[in-house]
């Protein structure tokens, strides 16, 4: 359970300048939840900061004071997505008392979501690497802690069919967890284009027949 934080952008104001404007003190996570959806669907260069303003609701000074600039917001955005995106994908592999089709479920879910006409602009995580490195030396470092984490993640669904007797034992978990972590990117790049959901599925198929 996530919790409400709040900041002040700036001393208590007047009664008068109280009614001319909005409340000074807002929610940092709904904040940067909003610019994110703007960086998602717009990308990070084409995104200005009169953009970011009216998808907040604030003011430039206040954004500026709060993140520092458009680059640390969209670190911000960024770790909250991917947190989000991270935590949901664990409990995807963790649900399902077979492994084989908790993992075999989580894949479908990117063709899912991948294909969806309102997700047509791909994943935020995915967006971010191919629109700013290698030359963001800023956000790299939060780009492959996530991937790490999704890497990790992976490797333990791997291990545990391989303990359940339902992936090929001999199988090197690493060498399948990156095939695995190129597999969902790739969903999630080919979903932006004019692939539909049954052009991905035969996919998931074919890597679970990989993985026995």
């Amino acid at each position: 359970m996530s919790i409400m934080r709040r900041t002040s952008t700036s001393p208590s104001p007047s009664p008068a300048s109280a009614e001319r404007g909005r409340p000074r003190e807002f929610d940092i996570d709904s904040v940067t939840k909003a610019a994110g959806r703007v960086f998602w669907e717009q990308g990070y260069h084409a995104t200005s900061i009169e953009t970011l303003c009216k998808s907040t609701g604030l003011f430039r000074a206040s954004l500026y004071s709060t993140f520092g600039d458009k680059h640390g917001l969209l670190v911000a955005a960024f770790d909250q997505y991917a947190e989000g995106a991270v935590g949901r994908l664990k409990e995807r592999l963790e649900e399902n008392g077979s492994p084989h089709d908790a993992l075999r479920q989580a894949l479908l879910h990117y063709t899912k979501v991948s294909t969806s006409l309102s997700r047509r602009h791909g994943c935020f995580i995915t967006n971010a690497a191919i629109e700013l490195l290698p030359a963001d030396e800023a956000l790299r470092p939060h780009i492959e802690a996530t991937l790490r984490r999704i890497a990790a993640y992976l490797a333990a669904a791997v291990i545990r069919g391989q303990q359940a007797g339902e992936f090929n034992s001999t199988l090197d978990e690493q060498a399948v967890t990156t095939f695995l972590l190129c597999v969902i990117q790739g969903f999630r790049v080919l979903g932006k284009l004019s692939f539909g959901e049954n052009d991905l599925v035969p996919v998931v198929d074919m890597t679970m027949r990989a993985l026995i």
